[in-house]
């Protein structure tokens, strides 16, 4: 993750997001501010940026296919969708055209700001476990391999559900090995229904135990937020 992250916001408010762009700059983010959807892409195109936020509802071109062009020209860039809609049905539109948090209006400037903090981190910057290449992982003493879905120390093979592999993955791919609790569920289960928060427990739970031969390995709860893969 850069020192300074370039943020490019697109929100047709023109009282309430000056103000928010005040606040990201005093938090240390530099923020291109654009009022429509096609000033929004444009200024993509011609720019370099860490993170977009995107305002769904806006004339003419809204957040969704904004997103859609972005994403056509950078595929890993990270964006947060901004919207007044509540309902579930916009939250899934947005996930599946890739969001990696949607933040429902009205919000706290804090809340943006550690939602953008959380996107950024899981983005980019120094991984808790090297990986020679997409499939393969080491953490600590053992060998991950997601292709095969096995975890491997000294010989001893210890085979994965599809579940176990995304969540070790997605561990292995944050940044200090930090995952957000909902982002982890909609990651793995594709939702983030709190319902499903015992079942990451006990998959939590599950990598803890398969990882136990390596005392070098933790996985840690962090109070409010979610889990960390330390390894020492």
């Amino acid at each position: 993750m850069n020192d300074h992250p370039h943020l490019l916001f697109v929100d047709d408010d023109r009282a309430f997001s000056p103000l928010v762009c005040e606040y990201l700059a005093e938090k240390g983010f530099k923020t291109t501010l654009c009022h429509s959807g096609v000033e929004g892409v444009d200024t993509f195109k011609n720019g370099h940026f860490d993170l977009c936020i995107l305002d769904v509802k806006m004339p003419f071109k809204d957040g969704f296919a904004v997103a859609k062009e972005i994403r056509d020209r950078d595929p890993d860039i990270p964006f947060i969708f901004l919207s007044g809609e509540a309902e579930k049905e916009k939250r899934i539109k947005g996930l599946q055209l890739g969001a990696d948090d949607y933040v429902t209006k009205p919000f706290s400037l804090e809340e943006l700001y550690l939602r953008i903090l959380a996107v950024l981190r899981r983005s980019g910057g120094s991984r808790a476990a090297q990986k020679p290449d997409n499939n393969e992982y080491q953490i600590g003493r053992y060998r991950f391999s997601t292709a095969a879905r096995e975890l491997t120390l000294e010989g001893k093979v210890t085979k994965l559900s599809a579940i176990e592999t995304k969540l070790l993955k997605y561990f292995c791919d944050a940044d200090q090995g930090i995952i957000d609790r909902d982002a982890a569920l909609r990651r793995v289960w594709g939702d983030d229904d709190q319902l499903r928060g015992r079942s990451l427990n006990v998959y939590v739970s599950k990598l803890r135990q398969f990882m136990k031969d390596d005392p070098g390995i933790e996985i840690l709860n962090i109070h409010g937020e979610g889990y960390q893969l330390l390894v020492r």
